[in-house]
């Protein structure tokens, strides 16, 4: 496995342990999860995309 595939695949698994935190957080409150939770979720999830594409080019680059 290549180095940009680890670097990758490590921001990708942070990224995604974020989203699982932050639904768990957002599921606890008393009025649940609302539109706007999950609009921020979608979002956290494209900036995980966002991440790891950044990642790959830096590390691509930087090889």
């Amino acid at each position: 496995m290549s180095l940009i595939m680890k670097s990758v695949l490590i921001t990708a698994g942070l990224g995604l342990l974020f989203v699982i935190i932050e639904w768990n957080m957002m599921r606890k409150k008393k009025e649940g999860v609302t539109a706007a939770d999950k609009r921020n979720l979608r979002d956290l999830v494209f900036l995980t995309a966002g991440a790891c594409a950044l990642v790959a080019f830096a590390v691509a680059n930087l090889t």
